[in-house]
């Protein structure tokens, strides 16, 4: 005698079954269809069948992390499987390898060996290279139209684009540690000058740091982005530099802005604005 579990195991798998075989054999009798059909497929992409470039473009590149897979490879020149992946941030190898030999099947990007060792670079196509203005266009958008929130400001991303801003002609010769601590998702990271790069550390050198900035993430984020004063965050005191006064000074100096920060457009606050020097919130 089955027992009672066996009977509803087995009419859940039949109607599952059942689903699933509606699902993949899916037809609409609308006059004017809207609807949307996934694709049969172990990629799981959405297809829109509909005769308009729109679509046709968004099956391609509008699944989720391809614009930042693109970003890194079109506009960053990142080419490499692991300077793709640190690039983008929260994605795993096996879904990021999916997503390249999607791009790689529509023709966007293209495999070459590796000139100077094992696996692949990943190189745009005439196709990925014209996705530079579609991408650009993208950003200057949202620079336009999306606000910044305190969720969008990820601490180790803040310091990977301090990291690439850096102006490497003004940055100190000499050994010099700069110690970041962030205030709403605590977290320290350090730079480190002197070598032939600036050094981008996510655990401790082991060297005294002589500067250290403290900064809220939202408020790093829009200076970075050109959308807020670095002496108007200070004023704010949403960033603080604890150091010698000549390395406070110094600092703004080091500091570049994202290639998109020219299209900021002025923001309105109720909050007096500062302008001049930044101040030395304290010396060591």
């Amino acid at each position: 005698m089955r027992s009672g579990r066996w009977h509803r195991d087995y009419w859940r798998s039949l109607r599952r079954r059942y689903q699933l075989r509606h699902y993949y054999s899916w037809s609409c009798s609308c006059k004017i269809c809207t609807c949307v059909r996934r694709a049969a497929d172990d990629t799981g992409a959405v297809r829109y069948q509909q005769i308009c470039p729109v679509s046709l473009a968004s099956e391609v590149i509008a699944e989720r992390w391809t614009p930042l897979i693109l970003r890194e490879i079109v506009l960053f020149d990142r080419h490499h499987f692991s300077e793709i992946q640190h690039g983008v941030g929260r994605i795993s190898q096996s879904l990021l390898a999916a997503r390249l030999r999607t791009l790689e099947t529509a023709g966007v990007i293209e495999r070459r060996p590796n000139p100077f060792g094992r696996g692949w670079e990943y190189h745009p196509t005439r196709a990925g290279r014209e996705l530079e203005t579609v991408l650009n266009e993208l950003g200057i958008w949202a620079q336009h139209w999306i606000e910044l929130r305190q969720e969008d400001c990820d601490p180790a991303y803040l310091m990977q684009t301090v990291h690439a801003v850096l102006r490497l002609d003004r940055l100190p010769r000499r050994p010099l540690t700069v110690r970041f601590e962030f205030t709403e998702r605590p977290k320290i990271y350090w730079l480190v000058f002197g070598g032939e790069q600036p050094e981008l550390c996510f655990y401790d050198p082991g060297r005294d740091a002589e500067l250290v900035v403290t900064a809220d993430e939202r408020a790093l984020g829009s200076v970075l982005l050109g959308r807020l004063g670095l002496a108007e965050a200070v004023g704010r005191g949403d960033i603080r530099f604890d150091g010698p006064p000549a390395l406070v000074r110094a600092f703004p100096t080091w500091l570049g802005l994202t290639r998109f920060a020219k299209y900021a457009l002025p923001t309105s606050t109720s909050r007096p604005r500062t302008t001049g020097q930044i101040p030395v919130a304290g010396a060591v």
